[in-house]
């Protein structure tokens, strides 16, 4: 009978190690995650921030355009007077 209870805790013994073990392995599996979800929000923003940039310089060439058509209408308003 002794024997048997011997038995049973170091095999309970064995099982809360694995368990343990277990737990670590997650939480770096985990970590690992929770770093390559920080590292695609990263480079996502960064593509929006260069989108985004890229829209300005749009932007400005379209009102540059604008302004230079308006300059034209007004000399040939004045070339019609």
């Amino acid at each position: 009978m002794k024997n048997n209870k011997s038995y049973r805790n170091s095999e309970g013994n064995e099982s809360g190690s694995q368990a343990a073990k277990l737990a670590v392995i997650a939480g770096a599996i985990t970590t690992l995650g929770d770093a390559l979800a920080t590292i695609a929000a990263g480079l996502a923003l960064e593509d929006e921030l260069k989108e985004n940039e890229s829209n300005r310089d749009d932007i400005d060439k379209l009102q540059k355009q604008i302004d230079e058509l308006n300059y034209e209408m007004k000399q040939l308003k004045r070339m019609l007077r």
